[in-house]
């Protein structure tokens, strides 16, 4: 495909430590690389800044950047653009009508958006969204200090709604578009990724120790690493670290280049901080390092921490985790998918110095679990967050995209013919949703045939299975259940089965009592035993009544299973099986839903009869 990316001001040319660079940098510079390695034809458009810029840069074979000639040719913050987005777009049009359009553009940031929305409908090309941050959580923790356009939070929610799909960076994010009253439907979750090749655990073998690395005998050692900007919290690293032996420095890499640190007000503001709690003779500031210097940086330290107020993703965790350091860091955003917490590292909650002391004290005392959390930190880095692995899903996100908007234009076109016939329209509109999420059944039919056969096994040998969902997934719930009790297809022994949904008194005595998060959490712990299968459906997977009870089953020793719109989501992770289906509407994922019941169903019958353990005499048949 020929891909264009927006990235009005992150270019992938830029130097990173700025206060408007950062991770978005790296993240459309490798994504653009691994891209045109995979065989597609990249150009990403970017606002000059310079007059010595020369209109297109190569940047990698396969990868141009073209530098859009809009506003001063100088550095611009970032919120002071918006004013430019509409000549941006035009800019960019004009160059794609001069040069041949791309199949899909891919929006980098808000404003990115706005361009790309603009550019592509005017020339009929698919957009993609990544907001890389949105709106509506910059505001809650920055309030008055927010310095984004009043209207970003209206345009996001416009963007988000308007695209063919929008690709979210962690599950968090997801959830914040539901909260805003976005309907989630076509958001795909595909995360930051991490070149793990360069970020290792294992030294280079002409790697000195000295240098940036270089550390004291009998220092234990801190790392943070980031932008010089309040909200990353570091000042909270330097507060805790007063609660911590005098043998623990805390060494802060990032921000302008060394000789230039005297100068930045963030650093003079967290020299203060450090002089008041009386730590400062123990917190090094590095400034600004190169690429390279980074992986024996992060080697060098016993934990890495990572304690913004929020981050929509954050790349240093993954570094971190790429290069088998545990990570303790703020329970917020984009870090509760990529630390687990007791498995690679702590959370804790933002803005708290005394909890972010007590967990890295407790893990400088145990080098044990550190080093097992750092391996475990490696190996998850390595499957989930490699930079191959997050380029081949954006790409499935980009041709998923030029699809949805070649259904959207059919579908437009059919209506037409139709004489505007909303009935036909939608059923043509739900068909095609319905065929899109029976792929992805399909896809995972090995799933669905092993959980017919684990409840052939269970259900026979005195488990009991419990379902759960709300509103149509509460009816499939229902559904599921009255299938085991009863019979699918043909007759069959009655098996174990409640729908907790279906308990109206226990629900509304629940809801009265504990409140809407119980309603579903109680009744497991009460009816369920270790063993039974905790059945859970949430076209979302966000559903908080859902999540709690999937959290307490795993608790109490149940199987728990979930039935979710696409993936990840926060109940398909906390899951020890997940069938995901990526549909166009709730309503065609409810749907095929159903359908994966019939067949978990199937499957259990054919397993049943196969077994020879189909039919058992009933009472009533052994009485008479």
């Amino acid at each position: 495909m020929k891909i264009a990316m927006i990235s009005e001001h992150a270019s992938p040319l830029a130097v990173l430590g700025g206060v408007d660079a950062g991770g978005q940098n790296v993240h459309v510079d490798a994504l653009a690389r691994g891209l045109a390695r995979r065989g597609h034809v990249v150009e990403v458009f970017t606002r000059r800044d310079d007059l010595h810029q020369p209109e297109c840069v190569p940047l990698a074979p396969g990868v141009t950047v073209v530098h859009v000639p809009v506003g001063p040719a100088r550095a611009v913050p970032k919120d002071d653009l918006y004013p430019l987005m509409d000549q941006f777009a035009d800019w960019v049009q004009d160059h794609w009508s001069r040069h041949g359009d791309p199949d899909v553009v891919h929006a980098h940031f808000w404003m990115s958006g706005l361009a790309a929305v603009r550019a592509g409908r005017a020339r009929g090309v698919p957009v993609v969204q990544t907001f890389h941050a949105l709106g509506s959580v910059k505001r809650r923790f920055q309030g008055a200090a927010d310095t984004s356009p009043p209207e970003r939070l209206a345009r996001e929610h416009e963007l988000a709604a308007e695209v063919d799909v929008v690709v979210a960076t962690c599950a968090d994010e997801v959830a914040e578009l539901a909260r805003t009253g976005v309907d989630t439907a076509h958001v795909r979750v595909v995360p930051c990724g991490v070149d793990t090749t360069h970020f290792t655990p294992v030294p280079a073998a002409d790697e000195a120790g000295a240098g940036p690395a270089q550390r004291a005998p009998g220092r234990q050692r801190l790392l943070l690493v980031g932008r010089m900007v309040e909200r990353k919290g570091f000042d909270v690293a330097i507060r805790a670290l007063a609660d911590l032996p005098e043998s623990v420095e805390l060494v802060i890499a990032g921000g302008p280049a060394a000789d230039q640190l005297d100068a930045e007000p963030e650093v003079m503001r967290l020299r203060r901080v450090a002089r008041e709690v009386g730590v400062f003779d123990r917190v090094r500031m590095l400034g600004q390092l190169t690429h390279s210097e980074m992986p024996s940086l992060y080697r060098s330290a016993d934990v890495v921490l990572a304690t913004p107020w929020y981050e929509p993703f954050g790349i240093t965790p993954l570094e971190a985790a790429a290069c088998g350091r545990p990570v303790v860091g703020s329970a917020v955003g984009g870090l509760l998918d990529s630390v687990v917490d007791g498995e690679t590292g702590r959370l804790v909650p933002p803005r708290d110095p005394l909890a972010l002391a007590r967990a890295v004290e407790d893990l400088l005392a145990d080098p044990a679990t550190s080093e097992r959390w750092g391996t475990a930190a490696r190996a998850r880095a390595v499957t989930l967050y490699d930079w191959s692995i997050v380029t081949e899903r954006t790409e499935q996100a980009l041709v998923e995209a030029v699809s949805r908007h070649a259904s959207t234009v059919g579908a437009a076109l059919a209506r037409s013919a139709a004489d505007e016939d909303a009935t036909l329209s939608w059923l043509q509109d739900h068909a095609a949703e319905v065929e899109e999420g029976a792929a992805s059944l399909m896809e995972q039919y090995a799933l669905i045939r092993q959980w017919g056969e684990q409840l052939a096994t269970s259900l026979v040998g005195g488990a009991r299975l419990l379902a759960a969902g709300n509103g149509g997934s509460a009816a499939e719930a229902q559904h599921l259940t009255a299938e085991l009790v009863g019979r699918f297809r043909g007759e069959r022994r009655p098996l174990s089965a409640i729908s907790l949904c279906a308990e109206s008194s226990s629900v509304t005595a629940i809801l009265n009592d504990y409140g809407p998060d119980e309603v579903f959490a109680r009744q497991v712990e009460a009816h369920g035993r270790a063993g039974d299968i905790l059945v859970l459906l949430s076209t979302s997977g966000t559903s908080s009544n859902i999540v709690h009870a999937a959290k307490r089953g795993r608790e109490l020793g149940l199987q728990v299973w979930a039935l979710t719109g696409p993936g990840p989501n926060p109940l398909a992770a906390l899951s020890d099986h997940a069938l995901t289906i990526s549909a166009g509407s709730t309503a065609a994922v409810q749907e095929l839903h159903l359908t994966a019941v019939h067949a978990m169903c199937a499957a259990l019958d054919h397993t049943l009869r196969r077994r020879g353990e189909l039919l058992v005499r009933s009472h009533a048949a052994v009485s008479a």
